[in-house]
């Protein structure tokens, strides 16, 4: 029997500083591109930036990809908030809109089997994640796991997360800026991870 779920962001949550596509342009030279890229807002120029960001990645091999999000920043505690949460039952997934391949890199460094991202085919085919993709997966997982509601719990730090948070029953904001309204909303800006992971176990083992 599981504990319950518990889904994180990536991007500005168990990632902290620069975000995946940035920690991926900077060494292929392409860094002025994506912080234009950063900025846009429409799901089509979204779409259009994703095609160009995949060509870029395509004249390097997975393994050099995979070297260059080594850099990354993860959030402070982010390794031990995950392994606590684990060790508690917690089955503990990740749901960014960013690329699935590094998503899934992210996800092996702290054995977790469950996540969502951006996928892109060798074929050149992207299959397209939205922020309201991330509340609809969390959804399908818990009904997977069959845990209630109240046993879901959701980490993000944007409004991009707002949807996700809202179809949890345990809601954490780490974000720097201020915190969307939402009813129970905990926020904890900046916050070391391990907070969120004990303020979770606490509130399912009392």
């Amino acid at each position: 029997m599981i504990r319950g779920i518990a889904v994180f962001d990536l991007d500005g949550t168990l990632l902290r500083g620069d975000t995946v596509c940035e920690v991926l342009a900077k060494p292929l030279g392409r860094i002025d591109e994506m912080k234009r890229f950063e900025t846009l807002t429409a799901e089509k120029d979204i779409e259009t930036a994703r095609v160009q960001m995949a060509e870029w990645y395509r004249e390097h091999s997975m393994d050099a990809l995979h070297a260059h999000l080594q850099s990354a920043c993860w959030a402070p505690g982010a390794h031990e908030a995950i392994r606590r949460l684990q060790e508690a039952q917690v089955v503990v997934a990740i749901a960014s809109i960013t690329w699935k391949f590094a998503v899934r890199w992210f996800a092996k460094q702290v054995n977790i089997q469950n996540y969502i991202g951006t996928d892109m085919s060798a074929s050149g085919d992207i299959v397209h994640v939205w922020a309201r993709d991330k509340a609809r997966w969390l959804r399908e997982l818990a009904e997977n796991y069959s845990a209630s509601p109240e046993r879901t719990a959701a980490v993000g730090d944007s409004t991009g997360d707002e949807e996700m948070l809202r179809a949890a029953g345990l809601r954490f904001f780490v974000g720097a800026n201020a915190a969307p309204e939402i009813e129970s909303l905990i926020h904890l800006p900046g916050a070391d991870l391990r907070l969120v992971s004990d303020r979770v176990i606490e509130k399912w083992t009392a």
